[in-house]
């Protein structure tokens, strides 16, 4: 059996920190009592030895649980234990009230007895809950966000400084938001080195969610015995509200002039993002209700992000996709690699954040953009070749691997090469350059550990704002870029290796990836749902239950609320359309146009949604061939948008018809039209002209050329800034 010398280190310090057990400390802070029980006799087998000074208890008094709770109260205990979240209990022991926090670790009930706390008003609390939520679904970027939410749980907690703290792939920590008192320094924009939250931490953060240090000075008492008397082991406090903290973590606390913090988890895909990070400058304790609200509006939060970012990657996704496709389609139009990827407006470039690249094939070098000398691009390839075993290699920091990109810093300091044949040496390469940056630490990274005058190594005491000049580096290969070339990669391949009787199953095979990559697009939009559904399921519950009970202004944020995701739902159906239509099959036939502009304005009822508006249907519309349902959406997208826009005049007036002369349909109105300079942009998914004072999604117009691109058709918009806009398009003609 180990010793308790051997399960816990008696010297710790910055040598050996990353390996420190804080899960087995052996002692919880002293603001609280905690309990170690057996869970069938309800026996106190452990306890803090404060368990006199808070409770006024002697501990021989006490031998079971049973002595502390009503019967009733010890029967819910036993019926819910089990359960793997925490629950709480409130309870009086003598005059005192109590919040009792209960949760299963092994075999073990631990019991934290905690002050109650200050209280907030039910109705005030709900709506602060609410106000929050409101706040945090206006922003529009994961910034805007990050600085919302810092304000929000500042004014909500009362911290003195409240930070948002994100990770870098190496655990570095970035304060990217802030909240403080005016006359405190800012620690915006400062960076923490991984040693600052080792590992261990980090990982008990993420079981743990929202964790407090009520008082920095105060001095945490011990559990004891050390051992639990029968299972001959340190007590597991991973999931304790009380657990006590690191010495060190205490002293780097210290040496920052701090006097209390709460910190909460940001976890989106089953990862710390990073962490809400709250420091106040004397002791301050957040009571259990608090800290559920805390992790509550923290996880909102961090779902809200983790759906900003989705977003962000579909859109990555799809615009790479559609890059690729063309790339692909160039090489094919000869069956040269070389000018596919080179000669045209799109090229290799394009794929990723590059400035220059190169292609070798068969000994001959191609370079593009800006690049160093073919000499410096044959050595540099036949290096890379040989540090991988892989099709591919990529850095960001090329010259800390190969010192004779020196001379090349400013054109590559990053660079990826990818292997069309390894037998045939032939490659091509992407060249990212110098990325010149300042970062300012929170004191000197090179410093963070001391040597005191014990000869032991301790956090380092200061922490002014300390500049390094960083250089030799690029901005990193993203994810979505490295799975784009990788993708190019298998398309280059299918290439070489088919013949010329092939083209139609080569195009066969491009086009099932496509669609599989769209399929992806679909599900990702859909699976958005999610979150939404929970910011709604908290809305509503709190509408049926406590509106009543709410202000005009709380009652008005519970409205805000609900429709705005069902505006969002709105936006997700729109996105889904789009992404759908890529998979949906053109069923051609011949329809009467006529009928199906009839059906729009059935859909749409404007007579009674645009009362003013003037509709005016060409008689002789011809018929149309092509399918029916997408001819549908193509018009109530056009019509729609044509009744939108001329709200603001006084005689509003549509006109639907054919144009003999172009040999095109037309969605014709006299609205507010747009410069023409933007006639592109308008077709592009979530491009908007306008400002918020007109309703839309973005997508609409996005979908009618998607859906019309399906018919081999074409169209076309001619427009008049205050005049109006007529929107020209023709299905795929009969054969």
């Amino acid at each position: 059996m180990a010793s308790p010398s051997t399960l816990y280190p008696r010297k710790v310090d910055l040598n050996n920190c990353d390996k420190e057990p804080i899960h087995i400390l052996g002692k919880v802070q002293n603001h609280g009592v905690l309990l170690s029980c057996d869970p069938i006799t309800l026996e106190i087998l452990q306890y803090s030895e404060n368990i006199n000074e808070i409770l006024g208890l002697q501990k021989q008094a006490v031998q079971n649980l049973s002595q502390l709770f009503e019967p009733s109260t010890i029967q819910f205990i036993q019926d819910n234990y089990t359960l793997e979240q925490s629950f709480p209990l409130d309870g009086h022991i003598g005059e005192t009230a109590y919040i009792a926090i209960i949760h299963k670790n092994d075999d073990r009930l631990i019991v934290e007895l905690e002050p109650v706390g200050v209280q907030i008003p039910q109705i005030f609390y709900q709506q602060q809950m609410t106000s929050i939520i409101t706040e945090l679904g206006r922003t529009e970027t994961d910034l805007q966000m990050c600085d919302k939410a810092a304000d929000l749980i500042r004014d909500f907690l009362g911290y003195d400084r409240v930070m948002i703290y994100k990770f870098d792939p190496q655990w570095n920590g970035e304060v990217v938001s802030e909240a403080k008192e005016e006359h405190l320094e800012s620690w915006l924009g400062l960076h923490y080195p991984a040693s600052d939250i080792p590992q261990q931490a980090r990982k008990l953060f993420l079981k743990q969610g929202v964790r407090i240090i009520a008082d920095v000075a105060s001095t945490p008492v011990d559990v004891l015995p050390q051992l639990d008397p029968r299972l001959k082991q340190p007590l597991d406090l991973s999931r304790s509200e009380l657990r006590a903290v690191s010495p060190i973590h205490i002293e780097y606390l210290t040496n920052m002039k701090v006097g209390a913090t709460l910190t909460a988890a940001i976890v989106f895909n089953d990862t710390l993002w990073g962490l809400i990070a709250c420091h106040h400058y004397s002791p301050k304790f957040i009571n259990y209700q608090q800290r559920l609200s805390c992790k509550f509006l923290t996880e909102v939060f961090s779902s809200q992000l983790g759906m900003k970012s989705s977003n962000i990657e579909l859109l990555k996704i799809n615009s790479a996709n559609v890059v690729r496709n063309k790339l692909v389609a160039q090489m094919s139009l000869k069956w040269d690699i070389v000018s596919g990827l080179c000669d045209h407006k799109v090229t290799m470039l394009d794929i990723a954040e590059a400035t220059g690249g190169a292609i070798i094939i068969d000994g001959d070098i191609k370079l593009i953009g800006k690049t160093p000398s073919k000499e410096f691009v044959q050595h540099l390839s036949a290096w890379m070749a040989e540090q991988t075993k892989e099709d591919i290699f990529y850095t960001e920091h090329l010259c800390e691997v190969y010192p004779l990109a020196k001379t090349y810093q400013e054109v590559v300091s990053g660079v990826l090469q990818i292997s069309i044949s390894k037998i045939d040496k032939n490659y091509i390469i992407w060249f990212k350059p110098e990325k010149p940056k300042t970062v300012n630490w929170g004191g000197n990274p090179n410093k963070s550990v001391l040597i005191d005058s014990e000869a032991r190594l301790s956090p380092r005491k200061s922490f002014e704002k300390w500049s390094e000049e960083l250089s030799g580096s690029s901005s990193p290969w993203t994810d979505n870029e490295i799975a784009a070339i990788k993708a190019l990669k298998s398309n280059i391949s299918e290439i070489i290796v088919q013949k010329y009787e092939e083209v139609q199953l080569l195009n066969k095979n491009l086009e099932q990836a496509y669609k599989e990559l769209q399929a992806f697009s679909y599900s990702v939009s859909h699976d958005l749902r999610a979150p939404l559904r929970g910011i709604d399921g908290f809305a509503q519950i709190i509408k049926e239950d406590y509106f009543e009970q709410l202000d005009e202004y709380g009652k008005n944020a519970i409205r805000t609320i609900i429709n705005s995701t069902s505006k969002m739902n709105e936006l997700i159906d729109d996105i889904l359309s789009f992404s759908g239509l890529s998979q949906k099959q053109v069923n051609f036939n011949t329809f009467s146009m006529k009928n199906v502009v009839r059906d729009v304005l059935n859909f749409i009822q404007p007579a009674i949604t645009y009362p003013h508006a003037i509709i005016k249907l060409q008689d002789d519309i011809p018929d149309a061939y092509g399918d029916t349902a997408m001819t549908f959406q193509i018009l109530s997208n056009l019509i729609g948008n044509a009744l939108k826009y001329t709200t603001d005049k006084k005689t509003p007036e549509i006109s639907i018809g054919y144009d003999t002369k172009k040999s095109a349909y037309f969605v014709k109105d006299n609205g507010i039209g747009f410069d023409e300079k933007h006639k592109e942009r308008i077709f592009g998914v979530f491009h908007r002209l306008v400002g918020k004072e007109f309703e839309g999604s973005g997508i609409g117009l996005a979908i009618v050329k998607r859906a019309i691109e399906k018919h081999d058709g074409f169209i076309e918009v001619k427009s008049i800034l205050n005049q109006g806009t007529t929107f020209y398009f023709q299905l795929k003609k009969e054969q």
